[in-house]
Order: C-alpha cells, then sequence, then structure tokens
C-alpha cells in the first residue's frame, strides 16, 4: 500500500525509508481488498470564514531526490466572525512539527481526517490579527508534483492547487472567497530556477543550493498560490512596460519563441475587452513535464504542460494560441475576480473560453471566430445529456473537480454568454463586462453579481434569462420547419420545442432569434421571439426564398433539425455567407450519399462539395467536404481528396482527406501515395493520417511495417510514436497484444506512447492475462496521464483480479478523476 505520510517519521530520510510495495500490494489478488467507501453526492453551502487570513508566507526545502518538502507556513490572520480560540486550517497528507504564535509560544495541535487543529494562547477577537507559524513536512501525495526525471531523480516540481490541492502543500484556508497575499521561498539545488506569483524579491546563492523569494501583493485564493521549479530555460519578453517570461526544459527551448510569441498581443486584447490593464507586476509562463491539465492560470504565472511547445511540424497541426488566451484571460475572470463559491465555476471556466473565442475573432476574423464558436457549441450539446446534464451553477458534487467535466462549466458558460451578447447587442454586452470587471475586481463573485452589471449596462431585466439558461438545466431541441404560400405572399415557419422537461430542463425557452429569407432579390432578416412549445411564424415574402436559414449568424446555443429538401441544402453550400450554414449543409449533403437519390441529385451533391473542398474560404467548410466527398466512394472523389491531401494550406484538411480517402478500402495506388505521403512527412498529424490510410489500401504488412516505424517515429513529446501505436491497436493480428505490452512498459518511451499503447491493450488485451498484470502493476506509474489510462483501461477488465486491483487502488488515491473512473467501472 501507499505511504501514510501521517505515521512516517518527519524527517526526509523517513519518508525514503518507508517508499516502496505498492505494485507488490496491488498485484496480490489473494488478499481481500477493501470495501470502496464512495462519497455521497452533497450539495454544498457557501463555506463559512470563521479564519479570515490576511498574508502566507511560505518557506520550502525542496528535495528532489527524497520527493519532499520540508519548511514553515506562517499566516497572519484575523477572526472572521467572531472570537476564535482555535484555528481550523486544512492540510492533507504531510506532518506538522510544531506550531508557535507571534510571541514565541509552542501551542498544542492535533491533525484528524485533513484539519490541522491549533489551540490559541489566547482569544482573537474580530478585527484583531495573530500570527502562527507552522513547521512541517513530507512527501506530498498532490498539491507539489515531482517530474521530469533524470537517473531516476526529478528535475521539475510544480504546484496545482485548484481545486481543493493546496492544502496537499501547505496548511490554509482552503476555499476560493479567501482572499490573501502570499510569500514563497524556496530553497533548491544551485542548478534549478523557479518561478512563483509576484514578483522576485531576493537570491541567495550557497555552495549547493539557491533560495528564491517571490512577493505577490494582489490577494488571492490560496488555490492560485504557485511554485515552479527545475532544470529551465527561460527567454523573456514584454508588454507594455510588464516584463514576460517564458520557460521550459532546456530539450525545448528552441521551441518557446515562436510557442508563446502572441502573448503580448493577447494580454493588450485582454485589457481592452474588460477595460481594465493588465493588473500585476509581471506575467510569466511555465512550461512543465507531467502536468495534469492544458494550463493553470495561478496569479501572474500561468503553469502549461510542455506538450503545448511544438517544433515546426507540430505547429502545423495546432499551435499554442488557444491555451495562451485561456489562462491569460483567467488573469481577470478568475484570479481579479474568483467565482466566490465553486458552484459559480462557470464564471472563471466560462468567460476564459469566451474570451479565447473573441480573442479569435479579434485577430483572425469573424467566420474563424463562428466555427470555433460552434466547435465548442456541439461538444457541449453532446456533453451535457443523459446523467451527465446539470444546471450551469451547481452546488451537488463529490469533489469541486467534478464540475469540471461534463460541458457546462467550460463550453456551456460560453456559449451562453455569446447568446446574452446577441440578446443585448454588442455596445450593451461589452459595457456590462466592463462594469462586471470594475465592480468586482478584487473579490469573490456570484452569478448574481454578472447579473446586476449586465442589467445595469443594458437597462433591461435577464431574470427570465438567467432563470433558463444558468439555474436551470439542459438546453433547447428545436424542430423547424417552413412552406411558402405563394397566394398570400407568406413564408409559414414552424418551430416546435422538443425538449424532455422532465429532469428540469426547462419545457419552453423564450427564444429571441435571426431568421434569413434568401431569394433571387436579396435577403431580409427577421428578428423573431419564441415564447411557445409550438410557434408558427408568417413572415411577408413576394417570392419563394431560395433558402430559409433559423438561427442567422450562429448564436442559440440549441440542438436544431432543420427540415430541407436536397435542392435548398445545395443552395445553402454554395451561396451562404455564413460559414456555420455551409459546414451544415455541407455535412448534411455527405449523408444523402446511398438514400435512394438520383443518380443526378448525387452528380449534383458531389460537385457542389468537391467545389466547396476547393474553393471555400473556411477550412472547416473544406474539411467537412473531404469527409462527405469520402461517403461518396467514386473515383473522381479519390483524385480529388488526393489533392486536397497533398495541397491544402490546413492541416486540418489535409488530415480529413486523408480519412476519406481510407474509406475506399483496398487499392494499390493508394497505399503508395500514403507511403509517399509518410514519407514526406507535411507534419506530424498528416504522418499519422498516412499510416492510417496504408493500413486500410494495404492492410496485408501493416503490422510488420508498424513494429519497424515504431522504433524510427521519434517526435517531440512521442506524438507520431503514440498515433502508430493507436493504430496498432486496431489492427487484427495476434502479435499486437505482445508489441502493445512491450511499448506500454517501455520506460524509456514517451508517456503519450506509453498511455496509448495501455489504451490500446484496454481494448485488445481483455482476454490475455499477461496484459492484465501488466496493467496491474502500472497502477505504480507516477505520470497522472499515464496511470489515469491504466485505470480506466482496468475498468474495461471485468475478471475479479482487475476488479480487486481496482478497488485497492481507489482505497489509495487521492484523485477524484481516477476515483470517478472506478466508480462508474462499479455502477457507484
Amino acid at each position: 500500500m501507499r505511504i501514510n505520510t501521517l505515521t512516517a517519521s518527519t524527517s526526509l530520510l523517513g519518508f525514503i525509508a518507508l517508499a516502496g510495495g505498492l505494485t507488490a500490494c496491488q498485484s496480490n489478488t489473494l488478499i481481500p481488498p477493501p470495501r470502496m467507501v464512495v462519497p455521497a453526492l452533497t450539495s454544498h453551502a457557501v463555506p463559512s470564514l470563521p479564519v479570515d487570513v490576511e498574508h502566507y508566507a511560505i518557506d520550502l526545502l525542496v528535495d528532489p531526490v527524497a520527493r519532499a518538502i520540508d519548511g514553515t507556513c506562517k499566516l497572519r490572520f484575523s477572526a472572521g466572525m467572531g472570537e476564535l480560540n482555535t484555528v481550523n486550517l486544512s492540510l492533507e497528507g504531510l506532518r506538522v512539527h510544531s506550531v508557535s504564535d507571534s510571541a514565541g509560544r509552542d501551542l498544542a495541535f492535533f491533525q484528524e481526517a485533513g484539519t490541522l487543529s491549533i489551540v490559541l494562547s489566547e482569544l482573537v477577537s474580530r478585527g484583531d490579527f495573530e500570527e502562527l507559524t507552522v513547521a512541517y513536512g513530507g512527501v506530498p501525495k498532490k498539491g507539489l508534483w515531482f517530474v521530469r526525471e533524470r537517473d531516476g531523480v526529478p528535475t521539475q516540481v510544480f504546484t496545482q492547487g485548484e481545486c481543493e490541492d493546496a492544502r496537499w502543500w501547505f496548511p490554509c484556508v482552503d476555499v476560493p472567497a479567501d482572499r490573501a497575499t502570499s510569500q514563497v521561498t524556496v530553497t533548491m539545488p544551485t542548478s534549478w530556477t523557479s518561478v512563483a506569483a509576484g514578483e522576485l524579491v531576493d537570491r541567495k546563492e550557497g555552495t549547493s543550493t539557491v533560495t528564491d523569494t517571490w512577493f505577490m501583493s494582489v490577494p488571492h485564493p490560496t488555490y492560485l498560490t504557485t511554485l515552479v521549479a527545475g532544470e529551465f530555460t527561460t527567454v523573456n519578453d514584454e508588454w507594455d512596460g510588464v516584463p514576460l517570461s517564458y520557460l521550459a526544459a532546456p530539450e525545448y527551448s528552441e521551441y518557446l519563441e515562436a510557442g508563446l510569441s502572441e502573448t503580448p498581443k493577447v494580454l493588450g486584447f485582454m485589457s481592452d475587452v474588460t477595460g481594465l490593464r493588465y493588473p500585476y507586476s509581471k506575467y510569466s509562463q511555465a512550461c512543465v513535464d507531467g502536468f495534469p491539465f492544458g494550463g493553470m492560470e495561478n496569479i501572474s504565472a500561468t503553469t502549461m504542460t510542455s506538450k503545448t511547445l511544438r517544433d515546426h511540424r507540430g505547429l502545423l497541426d495546432g499551435d499554442s494560441v488557444g491555451l495562451i488566451a485561456h489562462e491569460a484571460a483567467h488573469q481577470w475572470f478568475g484570479d481579479l475576480l474568483t467565482c466566490n463559491s465553486w458552484d459559480h465555476i462557470w464564471l472563471n471556466e466560462g468567460f476564459a473560453t469566451y474570451m479565447t473565442l473573441l480573442y479569435f475573432e479579434s485577430s483572425r476574423g469573424n467566420d474563424e471566430f463562428r466555427m470555433r464558436w460552434y466547435d465548442t457549441m456541439v461538444g457541449y450539446l453532446r456533453a451535457d445529456v443523459g446523467k451527465d446534464r446539470r444546471p450551469t451553477v451547481h452546488n451537488v458534487y463529490r469533489d469541486p473537480i467534478d464540475l469540471f467535466f461534463g460541458g457546462q462549466t467550460y463550453g456551456g458558460g460560453a456559449v451562453r454568454l455569446h447568446y446574452l451578447r446577441f440578446i443585448l447587442g454588442d455596445d450593451a454586452f461589452y459595457e456590462g463586462v466592463r462594469t462586471y470587471v470594475a465592480e468586482n475586481q478584487g473579490r469573490g463573485v456570484t452569478t448574481t453579481d454578472l447579473q446586476l452589471a449586465m442589467e445595469k449596462a443594458s437597462g433591461q431585466s435577464l431574470g427570465t434569462f438567467f432563470d433558463q439558461w444558468l439555474l436551470a438545466e439542459g438546453f433547447p431541441e428545436l424542430s423547424v420547419s417552413w412552406s411558402y404560400d405563394r397566394e398570400a405572399g407568406m413564408v409559414n415557419l414552424s418551430v416546435e420545442q422538443r425538449q424532455d422537461s422532465r429532469g428540469g430542463t426547462p419545457s419552453v425557452f423564450r427564444l429571441p432569434v435571426d431568421v434569413e429569407l434568401r431569394g433571387p432579390k436579396g435577403s431580409v432578416t427577421h428578428r423573431l421571439e419564441i415564447t411557445q412549445r409550438k410557434q408558427t411564424f408568417q413572415l411577408a415574402s413576394d417570392e419563394l426564398p431560395t433558402w430559409l436559414w433559423f438561427d442567422e449568424g450562429g448564436w442559440m446555443p440549441a440542438q436544431i433539425d432543420r427540415k430541407k429538401k436536397v435542392g435548398e441544402w445545395l443552395a445553402i453550400a454554395a451561396s451562404q455567407d455564413d460559414p456555420i450554414a455551409r459546414r451544415i449543409a455541407v455535412d448534411v449533403l455527405g449523408r444523402q450519399f446511398g438514400n435512394n437519390l438520383s443518380d443526378q441529385q448525387e452528380n449534383f451533391i458531389h460537385a457542389e462539395l468537391v467545389n466547396r473542398m476547393r474553393q471555400d474560404s473556411s477550412s472547416w467548410v473544406r474539411k467537412e467536404a473531404a469527409t462527405a466527398i469520402g461517403r461518396a466512394g467514386n473515383a473522381e472523389g479519390r483524385l480529388r481528396l488526393m489533392t486536397a491531401a497533398t495541397d491544402d494550406s490546413s492541416t486540418h484538411v489535409r488530415e480529413a482527406a486523408f480519412g476519406a480517402l481510407a474509406t475506399y478500402g483496398l487499392n494499390l495506388k493508394t497505399s503508395a501515395f500514403a507511403r509517399a505521403q509518410y514519407d514526406a512527412g507535411y507534419s506530424w498529424k498528416t504522418k499519422a493520417a498516412a499510416a492510417r490510410l496504408l493500413a486500410a489500401s494495404d492492410p496485408k504488412g501493416i503490422f510488420q511495417w508498424l513494429v519497424r516505424e515504431l522504433y524510427n517515429a521519434d517526435s517531440p513529446h512521442d506524438v507520431l510514436r503514440a498515433n502508430l501505436l493507436q493504430l496498432m491497436a486496431t489492427l487484427d493480428n495476434s502479435r499486437v497484444t505482445s508489441q502493445l505490452t512491450q511499448w506500454a512498459t517501455d520506460t524509456t518511451a514517451g508517456p503519450a506512447a506509453r498511455k496509448a499503447a495501455v489504451e490500446g491493450l484496454a481494448k485488445v488485451g481483455q482476454l490475455d492475462r499477461d496484459a492484465r498484470g501488466v496493467l496491474i502493476d502500472m497502477l505504480a506509474v507516477k505520470d497522472f496521464r499515464l496511470r489515469g489510462a491504466v485505470v480506466r483501461g482496468l475498468t474495461e477488465f471485468k475478471d475479479s483480479a482487475s476488479r480487486n486491483a481496482l478497488q485497492r487502488f481507489y482505497s489509495e488515491s487521492v484523485f477524484p478523476r481516477e476515483k470517478r473512473a472506478i466508480e462508474a467501472a462499479f455502477g457507484k
């Protein structure tokens, strides 16, 4: 079993001596597993704050060999609600050595169930301040992570506090509503560099260690307190007098500047759109290995996954701009204004997601913005269904991090803000954003604060909007059809709301919407408001419209079933100005092949799809057209797809063309084309797509080809090898399992490749006893993402040994995402 740090020696050597034995215990299926104690889904009230911390001063010695920390946390506090004779702080997994007050008196304390209780020597009254110094240490189980091993010794350390993981590396009041200034002092190996919130105010160099002190003068929640230290290369930059720094391991130094160079423009945009200049003294972005998320918006000091740094081939596949913008937006929405409690977390993440989209609108244009918004909306609609459906503002959870998964917090929040922008208009919406920031900076916020700001800016009552979109659950599901009455000169538009309201989704959403009528004489846009479950509108038109487009411009977060004939879809694909409409039309047309259409109709559809793939200004539409052409399966389409796969300016169009070519099946010319494009190596994703095409067009020798290529497939972050292993897992070959096992256990391979191998084993190795044993042993790996893949993989194995291993692991894991996966496998 894993170390219980509260019963270990208080010395660092004691923690080292107790390490080991995890794998053997987990693999021993003869020992009955502990009973799974699953926490109940609980409604969480806004926490009270009897202790109001004003300042934290954390002083740590970092021991990478032992993966341990030792140090002190001095906190200055006052009584938040009345007199205090006991202070309760959150602290998990670390042992306290001593506690003293400002007079130097040793205080009685005890630790139980993640709480450090300190008995004060004197009462502290409301408004009075006291200081406590807590000496503590141990091996953090989370909160502070040791990563990037060389010869078994970590070369980087980072903290990750959200949601309630700050308590795993220092004693604190670990709720978002409590804000304090912070100072972080770290003693580390001399070869290391550090970065933390605020400014570097002191640096002392010793013979074998160096000590940095960072001070953040802006009060902030504990989860935003941060430290990154290790062997880093630093690139310095500047925006409007604010110093910027970008950090990464020396291996990635050549990618730093190209990867993060748009940061100054992003900060300028966010300053403009919020009406408040970037509010901190510096901004850093540190790219670390083993980061469990894409990025984390620690105040003035974002931490990112090193996987965001790419070489020239990787940059063709995608850049870091979205991540840069998202975390930068959080410096306002999340750091300067923080959700007062976790049920309002969408105010952090929904705003950061939408501000990222707005940055793309400003820097890349309206078409790209619309496409990214549409992708965000579709992702949300697919996620907010079934047992995962819940309101956006939601206080029922096992752990607050659970609120981050399911679609509502990120994309769901963003598309609601976009719809609010439509309802209010740009002027009032942006004035509302600026009002919201100006009136709430430096404090915790709730959804009501946003509503009040938007009402103040617009002069409108927005109770209905906030009730149905943020306090209720779900989204509209609409069926839309129309007909033309030539005698009356009227278009009859029928709209029906079909969403199931039994679980709490509104039976009727109030829905303002724009509807475009386009005919030979031009177009007319009508602003309508849907207020009934079934509603018919009559729109004057002296000619038969070529098309009617419901939700012109793409604003409404709804699932819309548009009833149209092929001719109307063809006209929309060819001539609609809105790329969302063209993209939807192309997708619908591509699904018509094989639906008993005439040859002439199929020819018209194919010709228009080819036109879209070759000529459309939007790469998203071209990508959709490539996929659609693959459904037709004719010879001309194959030639057109080959051209797109080699010539299109967008990697995701090329990738889609390769995928469409794979639907043609066995073909020697296509396989030769695939080999040539794999060798040409335009980008890592297109190389992977070419490999998949080779498997589809010439499957006979693909296994041996993959075995050879896997040894030569080096790429940054092992992205190519990971893709090839994913392909390996799809092959019908008895030797696949042994290959996947080999790569899953190869500690010299990158985590992405090992993760892909593990995921493959979960698919093809369920009847293989050795594969099961490998996965059970790999429950002990340190890499979070790799271990998560192991956990999810074992949930696919239904044998008793796998289930027993998962039950044991469940009792030892401190990570909610791992626990939720196991609970789902056991039907909890």
